[in-house]
């Protein structure tokens, strides 16, 4: 059943412009690798891949399931869902990964995407932990799509599914190439530390395709697309931000809630102020770069040398470092600073 599912899907593929699939490697067998992981990940159209591993099962978003034709294909090969809107959803589907991989029972390999999302290609996102929860071996693949011109990214503010499917299946060839890179085996350090195995998967991929890693993620466009919807100011520099406050040692927001809390009434007067006095504030030094990185995604002339407007500065980094606690409390102190603020 699952060989004739591979054909039907080849098949598929074939009609809808995907006529030629350049293949490198082989593909690992299920005792090998129980897991096969795969990026970056563009698209509903990079599911070929399952054809050529048996086909295997995947890890797929709940809504894939209702997508045309492809969603019923999906459903043959026993997947394994996950709603991002159910943080117990998560957890379930870590929880039925390990089973399955660890089962006597005659289970196919699990494809995983471990991105969690789609991007255009030219980096690869940050991985998930799921994959690599269980400390076993994972065989990587590296994909890549030939053509000129991209008709298959599912991005961020980009082209919906309909486009996508109307520009690729209209086409008259779209290149694809498989790349089955040898089983990735975990030291101890990578076997007691998921998020590092992910890490050094992910830049084995990277590093097979000629591209860089990236520490972006599904969660960043998920802020800000928030951030988009209620009138945030800076939410393209939102992952910046966030990066430069951790390594500044500023990610729970205790230093900027303290400032709000002191109970000074924040005027332009007071709140216009040049890097020393922004380093001064939050006790953070001048000299670091991730200081004056921070600072300048603030300054209108991006540089150094001129004024920010703090209050900007709080308003952003207590949202950011508020994701996750009691929304009362954020808004007590989002409303003190943004109160302050001139239209």
């Amino acid at each position: 059943m699952r060989e004739m599912t591979a054909l039907v899907m080849r098949l598929l593929y074939f009609f809808g412009s995907f006529h030629r699939i350049k293949v490198n490697g082989v593909c690992a067998s299920p005792r090998e690798a129980p897991i096969v992981v795969v990026g970056p990940h563009y698209s509903l159209f990079d599911s070929i891949v399952v054809a050529f591993c048996g086909p295997s099962t995947v890890v797929a978003k709940s809504k894939a399931a209702d997508l045309p034709l492809i969603g019923k294909i999906i459903d043959i090969t026993q997947p394994i869902y996950v709603c991002r809107e159910d943080p117990n959803s998560r957890h379930v589907t870590r929880h039925l990964i390990i089973e399955r991989v660890i089962s006597k029972e005659d289970w196919p390999q699990i494809l995983i995407f471990p991105e969690g999302t789609c991007s255009n290609g030219k980096a690869v996102v940050q991985f998930k932990p799921g994959a690599f929860g269980p400390g076993l071996p994972v065989q990587p693949v590296a994909i890549r799509y030939t053509n000129p011109t991209n008709t298959v990214s599912w991005t961020w503010q980009g082209p919906g599914v309909p486009v996508l499917l109307w520009r690729t299946l209209t086409a008259i060839h779209t290149g694809f190439e498989i790349n089955f890179l040898p089983v990735y085996y975990p030291n101890e350090q990578e076997r007691n530390d998921a998020k590092l195995y992910a890490l050094n998967v992910r830049n084995y991929i990277a590093q097979s395709l000629g591209i860089p890693g990236t520490e972006h993620g599904y969660n960043d466009c998920k802020l800000m697309n928030y951030m988009i919807a209620i009138g945030m100011p800076y939410f393209a520099w939102s992952h910046d931000i966030a990066k430069m406050r951790k390594w500044l040692g500023l990610a729970d927001g205790t230093v900027e809630e303290n400032l709000v809390n002191q109970g000074v009434p924040f005027t332009e007067k007071n709140s216009l102020i040049a890097l020393d006095e922004f380093a001064r504030r939050l006790n953070i030094s001048v000299e670091n770069d991730s200081t004056r990185i921070l600072f300048k995604i603030f300054n209108k002339d991006n540089d150094c040398a001129g004024l920010i407007d703090f209050r900007e500065y709080l308003l952003l980094a207590l949202f950011i470092s508020g994701q996750g606690k009691p929304k009362l409390d954020l808004l007590k102190l989002l409303f003190k600073v943004s109160t302050s603020i001139p239209d």
